[in-house]
């Protein structure tokens, strides 16, 4: 008999690529084994995202070209899980009757009890709001090298923009012991970097009783033998403290990247936002961190077109970005989301004027992204090599301690360690390096 084959699109961020990871891990111990495209799958599953509302109207489309499919093959099970499936619950199965099951990250590890329902109800939806942290899950992930690994859930922050507090719930942490156990099997199995992953991973710890932080994790986790580098993402400006910075600068194997949202450079828009710092306060924190840390790289969000921007508003992020000197930024129009104060502002801008204003940033942006990138000729850094470049097959490809990828030529046998090339060529959003 053969294997039962699944089909999943994932959107969204790293949580739900790791997300995804988890669902195929479950799947593989029923048999299943992962396929590339959805007519040959006996169950296809997509991971959703909604923190913008140009990836909810994709989820639709997707499920409206998955009908017919449905019609060929009436055993075909269809899922939604994430974010959307969070958001809109049995609403799914209304507008797309063919829906087997709806459920939100809360309830990966439910799979295969729904999977046993399918055909005993029309829909099987379960995003029911739970008390603490799921278990432990298996993950089938896609990377051999780098891994990443959730620390937390959920936000506390209610910014009047987003949709997470809504669909992943109110900020909870991850117990201390599994995080580091997982990490711990991930160093014997060969894996060599670590990404926390979190909505804000820096409050991690607040609201447990284990009375430690986000540095102490650190710590422990720095203490594992096999793990020879730590990142971490998302941060929040508000709980940046001077102890986390030190303790970035104190661990070898942390590296100096810090992934650092703004959203806005304008004071009353960042209050509209509910972001409860200032532009100057946001300042202080960066002068502070470059202090200690001088070669750090830094990334940012952005948002353009937040309900009342104006002119003076959007140029004052302009400025922002220029004094900032990102070595990348991800920018956004903003998008109404359900549930969130944003939508009861008043002067919601024209998608007209969020356009213009995306573009004249995207391009600020990288104009400097191409100079910090030029920065780097001639010097050499230490790479560790993740595997085959993607556009190059008969190179390899890594990243620097900085987060930047570069694109080396080299022997299949460096996969997997850590090099020192020196960089020949700046690119756009890549670097080129020669074997040292």
């Amino acid at each position: 008999m053969s294997p039962k084959k699944v089909f999943v699109r994932t959107w969204g961020c790293q949580m739900n690529e790791h997300d995804s990871e988890r669902i195929v891990g479950i799947l593989h111990e029923r048999g299943y084994i992962l396929c590339d495209t959805p007519e040959e799958a006996d169950l296809i599953l997509l991971n959703t995202c909604s923190i913008r509302e140009k990836s909810e109207h994709k989820v639709y489309s997707e499920l409206g070209r998955y009908a017919e499919l449905k019609k060929e093959n009436p055993d075909l099970i269809i899922g939604v899980a994430g974010c959307v499936a969070q958001q809109e619950g049995s609403h799914i199965a209304e507008k797309s009757p063919w829906v087997n099951m709806v459920f939100g990250s809360k309830h990966i590890q439910d799979l295969p009890l729904m999977m046993e329902r399918v055909g005993e109800q029309k829909t099987v939806v379960m995003t029911e709001d739970l008390k603490g942290f799921a278990p432990t899950l298996p993950a089938r992930r896609k990377d051999q090298i780098r891994a990443w690994v959730i620390i937390m859930e959920g936000c506390e922050n209610f910014c009047s923009f987003c949709v997470v507090p809504y669909t992943r719930g109110r900020e909870r942490s991850r117990p201390l012991c599994e995080i580091v156990d997982e990490i711990t099997a991930l160093a014997r199995e060969g894996y060599k970097e670590v990404t926390l992953l979190g909505q804000n991973v820096n409050s991690y710890g607040r609201t447990s009783e284990e009375g430690v932080d986000f540095s102490d994790l650190l710590h422990h986790v720095h203490a594992i033998e096999g793990i020879e580098r730590i990142r971490f993402m998302t941060s929040h400006p508000n709980a940046l403290t001077l102890k986390m910075i030190q303790t970035m600068t104190d661990l070898p194997k942390v590296c100096e990247h810090l992934h650092l949202p703004l959203q806005s450079g304008s004071d009353s828009v960042l209050e509209r936002m509910n972001r409860e710092y200032t532009y100057s306060e946001y300042v202080r924190q960066l002068e502070t961190l470059r202090k200690v840390i001088p070669h750090i790289s830094l990334t940012t969000d952005l948002i353009v077109g937040f309900p009342g921007e104006t002119e003076e508003d959007f140029l004052k992020t302009l400025r922002a970005v220029e004094e900032m000197q990102y070595d990348n930024a991800y920018v956004f129009k903003y998008s109404r989301r359900p549930n969130t104060p944003a939508l009861s502002l008043d002067r919601h801008l024209s998608e007209e004027v969020k356009a213009e204003r995306l573009q004249h940033l995207l391009a600020v942006q990288k104009e400097i992204s191409i100079k910090k990138n030029q920065a780097y000729w001639n010097r050499e850094v230490e790479l560790l090599v993740e595997g085959k470049s993607k556009t190059h097959q008969e190179r390899l490809t890594g990243r620097t301690r900085t987060n930047r990828v570069v694109n080396f030529d080299g022997s299949e046998d460096l996969i997997g360690h850590l090099v020192r090339v020196q960089i020949v060529q700046a690119k756009t959003s890549s670097l080129e390096g020669r074997s040292i």
